[in-house]
Formats: C-alpha cells, sequence, structure tokens
C-alpha cells in the first residue's frame, strides 16, 4: 500500500469505498467535476426518415429551460456505446434500433460556474427501436423530460449546446 499524506489518505480510504463503474454519486461528482472536465455522450435521435430531431425539455438548476439533445456523462471504464444505451433507456425508456458514430466531438464550457463546468462530449446519431411514451410528449408548455421532435433547430435550445445546431 501507498503512503499518502493524512488528508490524501482520508480521501482515499474514501474512493476506494465507491465502485465509480455504477457512479459516484452527485456529491462527489459535482466535487470531481470543479476540478477535471467530464466526458459525455449526446444522443442526435434521428426519426426513421432522418428529418427530424428528438429534442427533451430540461428545467434544472444547471442548464434549463430549455430543449436539449440528451446525453449523460461516461462511468470509470465504460464504453462510450454503452453509455449511449443506457441514455436512451434513462431519458426515454427506449432500447436503439441504430446507433452510428461517434459522428462528432465537441467540448462544452460553462464560463458561469465550475461544478459542471466543462465537458469533453462525443457526438452519436440514434435511432428508437420505438417511440417514446405519448404520456411525456410535450405541448405548448412542456415540462421537465417531456419530449418533441423538431424538423429544425428550435430556438431554445440550451445555450451550452449550441455547439449541434450544426447536426440538426
Amino acid at each position: 500500500m501507498t503512503d499518502y499524506p493524512p488528508d490524501l489518505a482520508l480521501v482515499r480510504r474514501w474512493f476506494d469505498a465507491i465502485d465509480a463503474r455504477e457512479g459516484i454519486g452527485k456529491d462527489l461528482y459535482q466535487a470531481v467535476s470543479q476540478l477535471v472536465p467530464s466526458v459525455s455522450v449526446e444522443l442526435l435521435i434521428k426519426s426513421t426518415d432522418r428529418k427530424s430531431t428528438l429534442l427533451i425539455w430540461r428545467a434544472d438548476e444547471y442548464y434549463g429551460p430549455g430543449w436539449h439533445v440528451p446525453g449523460g456523462v461516461v462511468r470509470f471504464k465504460e464504453p462510450l456505446q454503452k453509455r449511449v444505451y443506457k441514455v436512451a433507456k434513462n431519458e426515454l425508456n427506449c432500447d436503439l434500433a441504430s446507433v452510428n458514430g461517434p459522428v462528432g466531438f465537441h467540448e462544452i464550457f460553462n464560463e458561469d460556474r465550475d461544478i459542471r463546468g466543462h465537458f469533453l462530449a462525443f457526438v452519436f446519431e440514434v435511432t428508437l427501436a420505438h417511440q417514446p411514451e405519448k404520456s411525456r410528449r410535450a405541448g405548448d408548455e412542456p415540462r421537465d423530460g417531456m419530449w418533441r421532435w423538431f424538423d429544425r433547430c428550435p430556438d431554445d435550445l440550451i445555450p451550452n449546446q449550441r455547439q449541434l445546431r450544426a447536426y440538426f
């Protein structure tokens, strides 16, 4: 065992109790995100005719309100494609029919905060195996987690994903 300074030894014991492949929890992730960039995947969910893109309404303390391309942070030792499938399941409760990519890469910076303020994002084009739940389809006043198909990029795409306009 390596000898660490006392304060680092405490942190090491904390880390040793966590299986980071299962996620590290919100508090620890937020602390780590202030120190290093997060690696993420973003899903450009295309309709079967490839003319529309599915977006999800997001209204949270970090990004919302606005439409966003579904995505998620890659876990320790998790292949990118595995996270792609998990994002589709977690955000839409859907399986994927096809995955293409990564088709792009970009960095996301949020100049207004350090927590969750820097991402290295891999972009994948995907199609769904089935439509998402109709009860979560957004109407005129979308709520957090609701979805909608778009033929063009909406004006109220969350600011941190503006680079993705080129994919619509």
